[in-house]
């Protein structure tokens, strides 16, 4: 790749103002994703209109400053869903080499948690920016938000490297995370033979010998067992049950945030 890398900031926004543009006081990004509630029959038209105006408000800000912004629905409350969306957004930008920050200042606890998971899974650099004071009066809030920034106060988390599983697992989980019966493992062989996975792209089922379709098979689930579903298990993002002469593999609760951290689910 060639150029100077862009700098491109992703801030999950609340009902805030002062927190998501004071930084780009002495940052200036080349763009910016505002993550928020734009559009859901799940919470009140009054919230979303709300969350609209902080964000219409925040896009004009960055616009006057002649900062390229891109606006995503998501839904905050949901931390899953948090980490999907932030976790792909760094992937997609860090592809074309670009320097990815993440604000976590902007909205509440619960989606500054998935925001800071996601971040430092994908070693993104995080920040957040302090308040001077908070809003006391509807006007204050409407031209601040809920927090008031005076002067720009910000501090850069330290990354603490979150070890995900290799490539092939994390395809793994993501599959299973649409599976609410688990997979067996056959089908599990199955989807890696699909996509192609490294040390998975021999069909054994079209050799013509059947005798050696079995070694084949049984080779290739060998592999999975070792190189894949021993690890994911030991990790606790797995559970095997054995059904009849067939492993059902299903995953858990750990492994569904892994599947969302991972940046692979769509």
């Amino acid at each position: 790749m060639t150029g100077i890398p862009e700098v491109v900031h992703i801030i999950p926004l609340g009902y805030e103002v002062d927190r998501a543009v004071k930084p780009f006081e002495k940052l200036r990004p080349n763009k910016v994703y505002l993550l928020t509630i734009i559009e859901s029959r799940k919470y009140s038209h009054e919230m979303v209109e709300r969350q609209r105006y902080f964000l219409d408000i925040v896009k004009k800000k960055l616009k006057e400053s002649s900062i390229e912004v891109q606006c995503e629905n998501v839904d905050m409350f949901d931390v899953l869903e948090v980490m999907k969306k932030i976790s792909g957004k760094i992937l997609m930008e860090k592809s074309e080499n670009h320097d990815v920050y993440v604000n976590t200042s902007a909205c509440g606890r619960l989606t500054s948690v998935g925001a800071t998971l996601a971040a430092m899974a994908h070693n993104a650099r995080v920040y957040y920016v302090f308040a001077d004071d908070y809003s006391k009066t509807e006007e204050e809030e409407k031209q601040h938000g809920i927090s008031i920034c005076k002067n720009l106060k910000m501090v850069f988390l330290e990354n603490f490297r979150i070890q995900l599983p290799e490539k092939t697992g994390l395809k793994v989980l993501v599959q299973l995370c649409g599976k609410e019966k688990g997979m067996k493992t056959k089908e599990i062989l199955d989807f890696l033979r699909e996509i192609e996975a490294e040390g998975f792209e021999k069909d054994y089922a079209k050799l013509k010998l059947s005798e050696e379709r079995r070694e084949t098979q049984q080779r290739l689930l060998t592999s999975l067992n070792k190189r894949i579903l021993d690890k994911l298990e030991k990790s606790g993002y797995i559970t095997r049950e054995k059904l009849g002469r067939y492993n059902t593999i299903k995953i858990t609760e750990s492994g569904k945030y892994v599947a969302h951290i991972s940046g692979f689910l769509k």
